[in-house]
Formats: structure tokens, C-alpha cells, sequence
């Protein structure tokens, strides 16, 4: 098994990422803008998740096809630097909303059963077979949650005020 993953972790098992993503926007496409409205008491309407969620997947699709071509540590740590904050963080962010908030946050289940246990998988194949340094993963780990912080004030706070109070 070792060496099938090694042999294909460049060529299909990074497509997991975005095959992930897809699953997740479809849960996510229930309800989403009207949860981050209502329940986060941030602002978001259906056409700026599709645009968001379009561009993001761009850029998904393209870090993993230059980390499909080029094989190499530069790339792998690019693909996952985007990765840990997209669907590592999201994962975070999908727990710890679904118990803060005590509402179903969309987005849920496949952050569960698909962003976190890709995730952890890839990563492990990653570091294992040299494909990403374990100091990198770490600074992607870091940067990612920033990515992630970032991105939950932007997109659903609009730089605005963060409601402290009702996240902590």
C-alpha cells in the first residue's frame, strides 16, 4: 500500500482536496448564507457564496494541478498551504460554531467526514514520503489558521466589527 500511495499521491490523491470541496459546497449551498445571517449575525447572500466559493475552488484547482505537474516540495507545501486554512480550519470552524451557536452549521457533516479525515490522510502521506517537510506543514498549519480567521472576518463580517461576544 505504501508504495501505490507514493506512487499516486501526486497523480490522484491530491484530487481528494477538490473532490472534498465540491461535496462541501453542495452541503454548504443549504443554508449557509442564511445561517452566517441569522445565526452569526454576519452578512452574506446566496450570489457572494457562489462567487466566493467559485473563486476559491479556482485556486484550489490550480495549486493541485501545478502540485500534479511539478511534484515537488515547493508546490505540495503551496497545495497545503491553501488547504490547511480551506479545509483543515474549516473544519474547526464548522465544530466549534455547531456546539457555540447550538445550531446545525452547513457545512458540517462533510467537514467531518471528508475535510478532516482527507486532511489528516494527505498529510500523513505528505510528511511521510517527503513530499512536505514536517517545519512546513507546521508554518501551513499556523498560517492556515490565520487564512481561516481571515476569511470568517472578511467574508462574513465584511472587516467589520468581529461580535466577539457571541463567538467566546
Amino acid at each position: 500500500m505504501k508504495d501505490w500511495e507514493n506512487k499516486y499521491f501526486f497523480t490522484r490523491l491530491v484530487w481528494l482536496f477538490p473532490l472534498a470541496f465540491v461535496f462541501h459546497i453542495m452541503e454548504e449551498s443549504n443554508g449557509f448564507a442564511y445561517w452566517v445571517t441569522n445565526v452569526l449575525k454576519g452578512e452574506m447572500d446566496v450570489r457572494v457564496f457562489y462567487v466566493n466559493n467559485a473563486m476559491f475552488m479556482l485556486v484550489l484547482l490550480g495549486l493541485t494541478a501545478l502540485a500534479y505537474k511539478k511534484q515537488n516540495q515547493l508546490f505540495t507545501f503551496l497545495l497545503f498551504l491553501w488547504v490547511t486554512g480551506q479545509q483543515f480550519w474549516n473544519f474547526v470552524f464548522h465544530i466549534y460554531t455547531q456546539f457555540q451557536f447550538n445550531a446545525y452549521s452547513p457545512g458540517y457533516f462533510t467537514a467531518i467526514f471528508l475535510y478532516f479525515p482527507i486532511f489528516l490522510y494527505l498529510s500523513y502521506l505528505a510528511i511521510r514520503d517527503n513530499h512536505l517537510l514536517f517545519r512546513h506543514w507546521l508554518i501551513c498549519f499556523f498560517i492556515g489558521f490565520w487564512g481561516m480567521a481571515f476569511t470568517i472576518w472578511s467574508g462574513l463580517y465584511h472587516f467589520g466589527k468581529f461580535p466577539l461576544d457571541k463567538w467566546f
